[in-house]
C-alpha cells in the first residue's frame, strides 16, 4: 500500500447566495466501483476513473476474493503505465470482518485506501487499527427515515478522524451497489464539505444532472455501469466518465462526450476527496486477463 502527502487545499471562495453546495468548485472525482476481474480493472483505467473500487466483504454482491483482487491491483497499475494514463486510487471496500482479516486484506492485496461499510461500531474498530497509515473513506447510508441532524453528527465524527465521506442509499440487508437513489432534498444540506461524495442510483444518463444539482465532491457508481447484474460494461464506464466530466460544460454534443471518454486522463489528483496515490513502477509482473465471476442468480439486482 502506498500513500502520498498532499498540501492543504486552498479554501474555495464563498458561493453566491442561493447557489448549490460547492458551487464553483472543481468537477467531482469519479469512482467506478464493484469491479470484479482484471478485464473490469483494465476498462476502468482506460475509461479515465479517478478512483476504482473492489469489494472485499465476503458474502456480498460483487465480492472479490483476495487473490483476484491482488491481480486486479497489478492490472490497474500496469495498464496505467503501459497506456500513459493516470493511475487511479485503488479502494478496497471493507467491513463486517475481524480486525486481523481487515489488516491482512490491506497488506496482501496492495490497495491504496479502504472504504468502510456497515455499522459505526464495526467500522470504528477497523479504522482505529488501520489509521493513520491507510486512508479511510466512510460510506454513510441515507434512508427515508434518516434525520439530517443525526447524519451531520455522524459525518462530523468521521471527518474529525480524517475520513472522506460518501453518502449512499440505505437498503436493508445491503451494503451498497443497489441502484437506489437518495432523495436530493435530504442529502443536499450534507454535501457542503469538499470531502463529501455521493453514490446511489447514478447512471450515465443522470449523473450530469445530479452533479449540477447537488455538486458532490465525488460521484461513486457500480450498478449504473453494468449491462446486467454484476457485469461491468466498458461502454457504460466510458459514458459515465464522459457525462460526469461534461457536467459543467454547456451545450455539449454526443460526439464531444465520446471524445472526452476516449481522451487520456491527465488531471492531477490534487482534489482533496480523490487525492490519488503515487504512480507505481511498471516493472512488476503483469497479470493475465480473467473474466469476472458470474453473479449469484439468487441475489437481487
Amino acid at each position: 500500500m502506498t500513500s502520498e502527502q498532499h498540501d492543504e487545499p486552498t479554501p474555495a471562495a464563498a458561493a453566491p447566495a442561493g447557489a448549490a453546495p460547492n458551487a464553483g468548485a472543481e468537477p467531482p472525482m469519479i469512482k467506478l466501483c464493484g469491479l470484479r476481474g482484471t478485464d473490469d480493472a483494465r476498462a476502468a483505467v482506460l475509461a479515465g476513473a479517478d478512483l476504482v473500487g473492489i469489494v472485499l466483504v465476503p458474502g456480498t454482491r460483487r465480492y472479490v476474493p483476495p487473490p483476484t483482487a491482488t491481480a486486479m491491483v497489478r492490472t490497474i497499475r500496469d495498464t496505467a503505465a503501459e497506456a500513459g494514463r493516470f493511475t487511479p486510487e485503488i479502494v478496497g471496500l471493507v467491513g463486517q470482518m475481524s480486525l486481523a482479516v481487515a489488516t491482512q486484506l490491506v497488506t496482501s492485496t496492495g490497495i491504496d485506501s479502504v472504504q468502510l461499510v456497515g455499522s459505526d461500531e464495526d467500522c470504528l474498530r477497523i479504522a482505529d487499527v488501520l489509521a493513520p497509515d491507510t486512508p479511510i473513506i466512510r460510506t454513510i447510508a441515507v434512508g427515508e427515515d434518516s434525520h439530517v441532524d443525526a447524519l451531520r453528527a455522524q459525518v462530523e465524527m468521521w471527518e474529525q478522524r480524517g475520513a472522506r465521506i460518501v453518502f449512499d442509499a440505505k437498503v436493508d440487508g445491503e451494503l451498497g451497489g443497489t441502484g437506489h437513489r437518495i432523495a436530493g432534498d435530504l442529502v443536499r444540506p450534507l454535501l457542503s464539505g469538499a470531502r463529501r461524495g455521493l453514490a446511489g442510483g447514478l447512471t450515465p444518463d443522470n449523473v450530469a444532472a445530479v452533479i449540477r444539482d447537488l455538486q458532490p465532491a465525488m460521484v461513486d457508481v457500480s450498478s449504473g455501469i453494468e449491462s446486467h447484474a454484476g457485469h461491468k460494461d466498458p461502454e457504460l464506464m466510458r459514458a459515465f466518465v464522459a457525462a460526469a466530466r461534461a457536467a459543467s460544460i454547456d451545450d455539449i454534443d454526443l460526439d464531444s462526450l465520446h471524445e472526452l471518454a476516449a481522451a487520456p486522463h491527465e488531471r492531477a489528483a490534487a482534489h482533496d476527496l480523490g487525492a490519488a496515490p503515487q504512480a507505481h513502477d511498471a516493472s512488476g509482473a503483469t497479470s493475465s486477463s480473467s473474466s469476472p465471476p458470474a453473479p449469484d442468480p439468487t441475489e437481487p439486482t
